[in-house]
């Protein structure tokens, strides 16, 4: 993590990490991070250049990375860096003709990494994603006078990035400093361990969500909670949705925890509410009014169901809200009575 880093950390005056968006600054500042590692030789592995004049084989002796397998391995994986960008038909027509006067004849392909041409947000994590899978930095590297100024660069073969267990030094870097990017910007986005992009959550959401493990003894609602987490936390919002509609169904069979399903459903969430109220019936009532408040919601919006006379949650802020609700109920329900981890 990126705290401490700068100044304006220590001194409580780091920004707030509430944004959803890659804005043009911290785009720029992507950009960079992988120019550098396409510099540095942190791509070379899955990328290679050979150009020693020295080597007879010709594929013995990596000298950097190859640029152009790169970037055309980026746009096949990323497709959306190569779309034209949005404008009008005439406008594209006056853009395509001038193209065709300057330089007539096959247009070069676009630079995926222009700093410049900010894509939408899920192609720039896309390209996180796509660099973190392919980072290894090199074991160790020598200068070599042959010819040319150049460099080896050279890989410990039982640390393959795309198959060790662990994250290499290369990787541990380009995710510390792709998270003390994401800080510095205010972007609610990390690269986690699996260096794969995830979305943090809103702010309230955070201390919640890595200390939710339920062990209910119940496999199948563990599950269901397991994958509404997961997915509250992808950056695409159909997941997001899916989510909501997965912990409504887990709180419909946490019901049944204490008696069971069928007619006993009733009596198993007000024996459920007793355990997790701790001897207070102040705070039993309370339960039960939160409970009966929660099915209602499921009930009135496209949660539990999707016929024309329920509404739909308005913005992505009502569903986190709504999907937060919940889940602090659950979380508190689940450790008053012994089915929470820690």
């Amino acid at each position: 993590m990126a705290d401490g880093t700068f100044y304006s950390d220590r001194a409580g005056q780091a920004k707030e990490r509430i944004s959803e968006d890659i804005s043009e600054r911290a785009w720029a500042g992507l950009t960079t991070l992988i120019r550098q590692r396409i510099n540095d030789g942190s791509l070379a592995r899955a990328f290679p250049k050979y150009d020693c004049p020295d080597d007879r084989t010709g594929h013995s002796t990596i000298t950097g990375t190859d640029e152009e397998m790169f970037l055309d391995a980026l746009r096949a994986h990323v497709p959306q860096l190569s779309e034209p960008s949005a404008g009008t038909d005439t406008e594209k027509r006056g853009v395509m003709e001038l193209i065709d006067f300057v330089s007539p004849g096959p247009a070069s392909p676009t630079n995926p990494l222009d700093p410049h041409k900010v894509p939408d947000t899920v192609a720039a994590l896309d390209v996180v994603d796509f660099v973190a899978l392919h980072i290894d930095q090199p074991s160790s590297s020598s200068f070599h006078g042959w010819g040319f100024a150049h460099t080896h660069y050279f890989f410990n073969a039982s640390a393959d990035p795309l198959f060790s267990g662990g994250l290499t030094p290369g990787q541990a870097q380009f995710q510390h400093d792709i998270d003390l990017l994401f800080a510095r910007n205010g972007i609610a986005f990390t690269l986690g361990n699996d260096l794969q992009v995830r979305r943090l959550g809103p702010p309230e959401a955070r201390p919640l969500i890595p200390d939710f493990k339920p062990r209910t003894g119940d496999q199948q609602l563990d599950t269901k909670l397991d994958n509404a987490m997961t997915r509250f936390l992808s950056r695409d919002l159909a997941d997001r949705r899916d989510a909501l509609e997965k912990l409504w169904d887990a709180f419909e069979r946490l019901k049944t925890l204490e008696l069971g399903g069928g007619p006993a459903k009733k009596s198993s969430a007000s024996q459920l509410i007793i355990r997790a109220a701790s001897g207070s019936e102040s705070f039993r009532e309370l339960l039960d009014t939160e409970f009966k408040a929660l099915t209602s919601i499921g009930n009135k919006f496209t949660i539990r169901h999707h016929e024309h006379d329920q509404d739909e949650p308005p913005t992505e802020a009502a569903i986190d809200y709504l999907f937060l609700r919940l889940a602090s109920l659950i979380a508190l329900v689940l450790r008053n009575t012994g089915r929470m981890v820690g």
